[in-house]
C-alpha cells in the first residue's frame, strides 16, 4: 500500500494561514472593547490558530502525533537550542538593513504600536503581556506552522522548500506596518526567525524544540521592553541604524554553530501507516 498523500500541499498551507490571520483579528477585534489589546490578541490567536489548526490536522493521515512533532528531543539538542537564540538579534539587523534601503514613513507609529500592545510598566501588564506573548503563542504557533503546515510542506516540497514556505507564510501573517516599507522590513525579520524556527523543527522532528527557541526570543523582546534602562541593545532595542559588529559577530557565531550541529542531525523519519491487515507499510 502507497504512502498517503501529504497534507498540506502549498494551497491548502497558505488558505489554512490566511484563515487563522483572519480569525485571529476579527476574534481580538471582537473582544478589544472589553479587555487589554494583549489579551485581546491571546483570545484572538488561542480561537483563531486553534480553530483552523484542528481544521488542518483533521486532514492529516495517520499517525497524527507523529508527522505533526508531537515528541520531545534528545538532551543534545538544547546546545543548538540555546546557540540559535541570538537570531532575534541578526533577524532584527536584516529589518534594520530592510530599513534602510526602503525607509518607512511609518516606522515610527509601529515602534509604539508595539510598545502599546505589549505593556510591561506594571507588574500585572508584565505578567499578562508573558504569559500570553511568552507563554501561549510559542504553543499555537508552533503547533500550527512547524507542526500541521510543515509537516504536509516538507512532504509535498522537500525539507528546503518546505522549510521555506513555512517561514514564508510565517512572515507573511506577521507583517506589520501600514506602509509598505514597514511590512517589507518587519516582513524580512520574521523570515529570518521563521527559517531558524523550521530548521530547528525539521533536524529535531519535534515542534517541542521549536517551541522552546520561540519562547526564548519572545522572551528576549519582552524583557528588553520591561527593562530600558538595564537591557540596552543598540540595533535591538535601542535607536541605531544599525547592531555594532560587537554584538553581530559573535550571534553570528552562535548561529552558525547550531546550523552546523542540526545539520549533521537525521531527521526522524515518520513511521508509517498501519494497514487495516495489522501489518505496516515498507
Amino acid at each position: 500500500m502507497n504512502e498517503p498523500r501529504p497534507f498540506p500541499s502549498p494551497l491548502p498551507a497558505a488558505l489554512l494561514a490566511v484563515m487563522g490571520l483572519c480569525l485571529t483579528t476579527a476574534v481580538g477585534a471582537t473582544v478589544s472593547d472589553w479587555t487589554s489589546p494583549i489579551a485581546a490578541y491571546g483570545f484572538g490567536a488561542t480561537i483563531g490558530i486553534g480553530v483552523t489548526g484542528a481544521l488542518g490536522a483533521a486532514s492529516i493521515p495517520p499517525p497524527h502525533g507523529a508527522r505533526v512533532g508531537l515528541r520531545g528531543f534528545a538532551w543534545r539538542h538544547l546546545l543548538p537550542i540555546l546557540l540559535l537564540v541570538p537570531i532575534a538579534f541578526l533577524a532584527k539587523e536584516v529589518g534594520n538593513v530592510m530599513q534602510a534601503l526602503l525607509p518607512a514613513p511609518d516606522a515610527a507609529q509601529v515602534a509604539q504600536s508595539t510598545v502599546e500592545q505589549l505593556p510591561t510598566d506594571t507588574e500585572l501588564s508584565l505578567l499578562e503581556t508573558s504569559v500570553v506573548v511568552v507563554g501561549l503563542v510559542p504553543l499555537l504557533e508552533e503547533w500550527f506552522f512547524r507542526g500541521v503546515l510543515q509537516q504536509g510542506l516538507v512532504g509535498t516540497l522537500g525539507p528546503r522548500l518546505g522549510v521555506l514556505v513555512t517561514a514564508l507564510l510565517f512572515a507573511f501573517v506577521h507583517g506589520i506596518g501600514t506602509s509598505p516599507q514597514a511590512y517589507a522590513a518587519s516582513f524580512a525579520e520574521i523570515l529570518v526567525i521563521g527559517l531558524a524556527l523550521g530548521l530547528l523543527r525539521h533536524a529535531t522532528g519535534s515542534i517541542l524544540a521549536s517551541t522552546l527557541l520561540h519562547a526564548a526570543i519572545n522572551g528576549l523582546g519582552v524583557v528588553s521592553l520591561a527593562l530600558p534602562s538595564v537591557l540596552v541593545i543598540p540595533g535591538y532595542d535601542a535607536p541605531s541604524a544599525h547592531a555594532p559588529l560587537a554584538l553581530l559577530v559573535p550571534s553570528l557565531l552562535a548561529v552558525g554553530i547550531a546550523l552546523w550541529l542540526l545539520a549533521r542531525e537525521r531527521p526522524v523519519p515518520i513511521p508509517s501507516v498501519p494497514l487495516a491487515s495489522g501489518r505496516v507499510d515498507d
